[in-house]
């Protein structure tokens, strides 16, 4: 980005205070810290996340404030996005550009990642406050999932929406299969490893947090793989109106542009002899 350091954004990310207790032993079975983003005003969200993951043995979530991108100056903006930063107070034209929320959340994530960093857990599980039991939730297949990873399993999401058949077709008696591109960052399982990995290959914010992952995965398939859980285990909550949603100019002409992107990213995987799920 002009004028700015590769990852000189970095300095500008807020750092999050997180009052983890130590204690990540889950009803479940198995020890999985779990780290809520939640705005602090919306204790409504925090007590229904706690209810519902509660109520299927996710007894242990605890809450990272959220940074709320509407309260961000235009200098920090500038700070994190160069000078055009304040201009994403426009309304946003396509499905990448950014908006205070969508940075308020893409900080939230990034500075998650510096706390797992800093206190090296094994792995822990980040959430947003709309995730809930997906139709397929059992708590066994859960715990399998858990138990089989390995350290080298960096980045798992136990619910994600798959875009273009952007994954590989899972194999038979296996919970997991590699993911290229998704939306929604409402649950995912990362390591110290997985985010340093992220943290150095990550831009400046450019667009919405999920699709600069999915960048990484597609740019970076050959060292860094992801997993999806099929069928998920986690689902958003869609009567929840999402925190970040601003409503885009010209929808018709965003729609067009992500759809050919998706159609590049489909065209390079496939040409790999890669086992996409259908479109």
């Amino acid at each position: 980005m002009p004028g700015i350091a590769e990852d000189a954004w970095l300095a500008h990310v807020p750092k999050m205070e997180i009052p983890y207790d130590g204690d990540a032993r889950q009803a479940l079975g198995f020890d999985l810290p779990s780290i809520v983003i939640n705005l602090p005003h919306r204790t409504d969200r925090w007590d229904a996340i706690s209810t519902r993951l509660g109520a299927v043995g996710l007894t242990k979530l605890t809450k990272a404030p959220a940074v709320l991108g509407a309260d961000l100056s235009d200098a920090q903006l500038t700070a994190l996005l160069g000078p055009r930063g304040p201009s994403i107070r426009e309304t946003p034209r396509d499905h990448l550009s950014l908006t205070p929320p969508a940075v308020g959340c893409f900080l939230s994530h990034v500075a998650i990642w510096q706390w797992v960093v800093a206190h090296e857990l094994p792995r822990v599980m980040v959430l947003e406050d709309d995730a809930h039991p997906g139709a397929h939730f059992d708590g066994a297949r859960f715990a399998r999932v858990v138990g089989s990873l390995t350290p080298e399993d960096n980045l798992v999401f136990p619910g994600c929406l798959i875009m273009g058949g952007l994954a590989d077709r899972p194999s038979e008696g296996r919970d997991l299969a590699r993911l290229y591109y998704f939306n929604g960052t409402f649950a995912y399982m990362i390591t110290p490893a997985g985010c340093r990995f992220l943290l150095s290959h990550i831009k400046a914010p450019d667009r919405h947090v999920d699709h600069q992952i999915s960048r990484v995965l597609m740019q970076q398939r050959r060292a860094f793989p992801a997993w999806y859980v099929a069928p998920p285990l986690l689902e958003p909550d869609w009567s929840l109106r999402s925190d970040c949603y601003v409503p885009l100019s010209h929808e018709t002409d965003a729609d067009r542009e992500l759809g050919l992107l998706i159609d590049d990213s489909r065209a390079a995987l496939l040409a790999e002899g890669r086992p996409l799920l259908p479109k």
